[in-house]
């Protein structure tokens, strides 16, 4: 491991990108651009669809001076790079790109404010959501430390496996590994949480840092919120001047990468899964071997080159290549180029290898890089969480569960009325699994989704499972002996059409303060009428626990909700009618969102 840090080092680096650039045949405006203002990600963005077209040696000279150069910035402390970006705590941790909003210097202030967060605590609440009143207990049952596959993560962990040793903690490190192995296995284990390196669904360039407590759900509001303030303290008072220098930090990282204590946490995982009532693993793979040729099953499972490669590759080995098709398996921190949130065109890599296949029944999922979101389709295309849920319900009830529902305000309509028409009570909170905490604490909730793709079941984890959510698709195909597809006809057709549609839109100013410009939109009360985009509708109910939520008179909704730590904005709309009436409903809101936060 090696890190330049001086001026001489970095004026070297930027002369060989350039002509790695150049040897790479890439943009010289564009690189000259993006090296003159220290993007250095900006040029892996140019670089990185062009690998395939490349020779090798071509792509090694341009990317490992890039890469050097992050690592300086990821090394240094911000306020010298000119630029402090604070800690932001959002639905799923603390997001920022890599070098500039995820650095050593934010680790180090995230990790000694969890430490004295922890010693702080009432000896009732530390056992709350560390496991232990007594802060030396806490301290034994230690902290898992875990990461998916982006730039600089293992340095990241070593880094605070060193400052919580330092602290009296034990520390333990699981390498890669997806988020939902963590938020199943630290229960199990009693340990005291888990810190995971992951932004989960974000492009290549961002990293980021989940906290989860000991029951292993994302630690919430309770804790994230003074967690967030005292981490912006520390980070301001880290003044540059005391900050390590860089050889310095590499020497406690290698020291610590040396002497840390490696678990296994996929082993707990698979375990955990042949035990559920529901999934039974072990059967579930056995079954599959068992089938005859006119039943047969193929599964072609898409990691996006993350965390969830390692424990997908022992469930292949336990159900066989002859069912298991596994791709995008490449320890590739730039994720093949490629979006990173799950999405139909990205799933379409994983259908396109089972179309030919002569198995009778076909499932395909594509995950995000940590793991924990996961998107199925099988022949009939891909099948969204809106509606694969209502999927997983109809096998939960047919098998016997009950339960609440627990979704988000912005999710469709669909799933909550399917749940309704079962009996079963339908709860809705703001955006990110941290909030449906309370009520999967609770033990009455059957199934708990949000439509970005992320589901857990009943007597599984507090945190959503990607990894699960395809192995439940093969669970409903095995048990119907029908397609996905098939079945959620029948369901459209008892509950009539659902035309949801979300657009995300960039914006030039902070998600917070987009947040606080959007409040104008509280001006809107029910009985007014609201128009644009050549519609008009008068309102219904209005819901600001997440944004903003118009619900009008003919059951239609609009919502607008700035994303929690990216400069974005996300509209949802759904109506009955026809997915032209939703398009139109989302252009409204997109320019009630824009005139609300160019407003004077």
């Amino acid at each position: 491991m090696t890190t330049a840090g001086t001026s001489s080092d970095k004026k070297t680096l930027i002369a060989l990108a350039r002509q790695g650039a150049n040897a790479a045949g890439l943009d010289a405006g564009q690189v000259a651009a993006a090296l003159s203002a220290g993007d250095y990600f900006a040029v892996l963005e140019l670089l990185i669809p062009q690998r395939p077209s490349l020779p090798a040696n071509v792509v090694a000279e341009l990317r490992e001076p890039l890469e050097a150069l992050l690592r300086i910035k990821a090394y240094s402390h911000p306020a010298t790079l000119g630029e402090t970006v604070p800690v932001v705590f959002g639905t799923g941790g603390h997001r920022g790109e890599i070098g500039r909003g995820l650095t050593l210097a934010h680790v180090h202030a995230i990790t000694t404010a969890l430490v004295q967060l922890i010693a702080e605590m009432a000896p009732a609440e530390r056992e709350r959501h560390f496991g232990a009143a007594e802060l030396s207990v806490v301290q034994e049952k230690g902290i898992v430390i875990g990461h998916d596959n982006r730039l600089f993560n293992p340095s990241f962990s070593f880094y605070v496996g060193h400052l919580l040793e330092d602290a009296g903690f034990r520390v333990r490190y699981a390498g890669r590994v997806s988020s939902p192995e963590l938020s199943r296995v630290v229960p199990l284990r009693g340990w005291a949480g888990s810190v995971n390196f992951t932004p989960s669904h974000n492009p290549f360039r961002y990293g980021g840092i989940k906290i989860n407590p000991a029951d292993g759900g994302l630690a919430g509001n309770d804790i994230t919120d003074p967690l967030e303030e005292m981490a912006n303290r520390n980070l301001d008072e880290s003044a540059k001047e005391k900050w390590p220098a860089p050889g310095e930090l590499e020497s406690l990282i290698e020291a610590q990468a040396g002497r840390i204590e490696r678990v296994d946490v996929h082993t707990p995982y698979l375990e955990a899964l042949d035990a559920h009532p529901v999934v039974r693993l072990a059967d579930l793979c056995r079954e599959l071997g068992e089938l005859p040729a006119e039943g047969s099953v193929r599964w072609v499972v898409d990691p996006v080159w993350g965390a969830a490669v390692p424990v997908y590759q022992r469930i292949q080995q336990r159900m066989g290549e002859g069912i298991m098709t596994l791709i995008h398996t490449e320890d590739d921190p730039y994720f093949g180029g490629q979006t990173t949130e799950p999405n139909p065109q990205t799933l379409s890599d994983a259908l396109d290898v089972m179309r030919d296949d002569p198995a009778r029944f076909k499932v395909a999922i594509r995950n995000d890089p940590d793991g924990d979101r996961g998107l199925v389709g099988d022949d009939g295309g891909a099948i969204k969480m809106n509606r694969y849920a209502a999927l997983v319900m109809r096998y939960l009830y047919d098998m016997g569960q009950a339960g609440d529902l627990v979704t988000t305000i912005p999710t469709s309509h669909f799933g909550p009325d399917y749940a309704r028409s079962r009996g079963s009570r339908v709860h809705l909170t703001p955006t990110g699994f941290k909030n449906f905490r309370p009520f999967l604490q609770g033990g009455g909730t059957m199934l708990a989704y949000e439509e970005s793709d992320g589901l857990t079941i009943g007597g599984h984890s507090l945190d959503k499972d990607g990894v699960m959510a395809g192995l439940l698709a093969l669970r409903i195909v095995l048990h119907y002996g029908r397609s996905l597809s098939d079945l959620l006809n029948d369901i459209e057709a008892e509950l009539g059409p659902y035309y949801w549609e979300q657009k995300t839109f960039m914006i030039d100013i902070p998600a917070r303060e987009a947040k606080q410009k959007l409040t104008r939109l509280a001006d809107y009360r029910p009985g007014q009428e609201i128009g644009g985009a050549g519609h008009t509708r008068t309102i219904a109910e209005v819901n600001t626990d997440d944004g903003y939520k118009f619900t009008f008179d003919d059951g239609s909704w609009l919502m607008m909700r700035p994303s929690g730590t990216e400069p974005k904005l996300r509209i949802y709309a759904e109506t009955r009618s026809s997915p032209e009436e939703t398009r139109a409903l989302c252009e409204m809101g997109e320019k009630l969102a824009r005139d609300a936060i160019h407003a004077a």
